[in-house]
């Protein structure tokens, strides 16, 4: 009997079943008593088997799961003219591509710190449900332009410190936003405020003012008092949460040199207070904003040497509870906590 033969029919060597894969017809072996050898298939094919695995996450397939997960990411787009009047919003394509993966078709999406709309824009686009939460009246209105007749997406004029008036518990899918940063834009204005023109179509303008010179508003407040506010939102929105639930939340740290403070460490005391309330830190992923920061000279000709700073981080939090009941159990956690909340002032 010749070699070809002997390969047709299986030959058992080593412990392992020599066969022709029923599919391509290449020559290959597998382990004896294995589905691919009682298949008759080489690795390549056995592999393409379709997946039945229920993705229990969001709807994307295992190639693009993959496409997405990197640690480092820029994202392309134009600022719009509303957006432009907010003066630091993200790129839809970021707020796009964080719902993609945290969230289903159908998901609510909450934003507590709305401005101009670019997560309920996002939400829309990807067939998801929206609620934005926004002390500022001109910047509803803005975001009210594009989403005045859906039902779908919730857009409130009002202060986030209520923001469990307007959104029941263990309701919330996902959470996307990005916080005012505590008196930042009065701060440090122009030199934090994103440099689109070089890459825009749209007439070079000034960069905004501050959002709002309200007291209710937490971008006015100082560094101190906004975390003591700010820790206060964490709590009420790990509320609004379902169970293992993801929250994203796009900051950056800056420089107040005129207070001789090099650095602002912003991104690690936002990381702080969200575990103080219960957030587990999940991920952190690296916002490169290189492309729409033209370099400056900071510090020369002293021996201050100080890096452009020309990224942000995405901090990827998560209501992580474990257990088949944790949405039952993290419900009677919320109504203890809500009947019995105390914050210091």
């Amino acid at each position: 009997m010749s070699e070809k033969q002997i390969t047709l029919h299986g030959d058992r060597i080593n412990g392992k079943l020599k066969f022709n894969c029923v599919k391509c017809d290449k020559i290959t072996d597998a382990p004896t008593n294995t589905k691919r050898a009682d298949k008759k298939l080489c690795r390549e094919c056995y592999g393409k088997r379709k997946d039945t695995r229920v993705n229990e996450l969001n709807d994307l397939i295992g190639k693009e799961w993959a496409s997405l997960s990197r640690s480092v990411e820029s994202y392309p787009g134009i600022r719009t003219e509303r957006q432009r009047k907010h003066g630091a919003c993200f790129p839809v394509s970021l707020a796009e591509q964080q719902i993609r993966i945290y969230t289903k078709s159908g998901n609510l999406v909450l934003d507590p710190f709305m401005g101009v709309g670019t997560t309920a824009e996002a939400a829309k686009n990807l067939g998801r449900k929206s609620i934005g939460i926004e002390i500022n009246e001109k910047f509803v209105k803005l975001a009210r332009e594009d989403l005045k007749r859906s039902k779908d997406h919730k857009l409130i004029c009002g202060d986030v410190k209520n923001i469990l008036k307007y959104v029941k518990p263990n309701s919330v899918d996902f959470l996307l936003t990005s916080p005012p940063y505590g008196n930042l834009l009065k701060t440090v204005k122009g030199a934090f405020a994103y440099k689109w023109q070089e890459h825009s179509t749209l007439n070079k303008v000034k960069n905004p003012e501050p959002y709002s010179n309200s007291k209710k508003d937490l971008g006015n407040l100082p560094y101190n008092e906004f975390f003591i506010e700010i820790e206060k939102v964490f709590k009420d929105t790990y509320v609004t949460l379902k169970s293992n639930a993801y929250a994203v939340w796009v900051v950056k740290d800056y420089r107040d040199l005129k207070n001789d403070v090099p650095l602002v460490n912003f991104h690690s005391d936002i990381i702080s207070v969200a575990k103080k309330v219960g957030f587990i830190l999940w991920d952190i992923k690296i916002y490169d904003q290189t492309k729409f920061r033209p370099l400056v000279v900071l510090g020369y000709p002293s021996k201050n040497y100080y890096l452009n700073i020309g990224h942000s981080y995405l901090l990827i939090f998560r209501k992580f509870i474990k257990g088949k009941n944790a949405n039952k159990t993290d419900a009677k956690k919320n109504r203890k906590s809500k009947s019995s909340r105390k914050y210091k002032t």
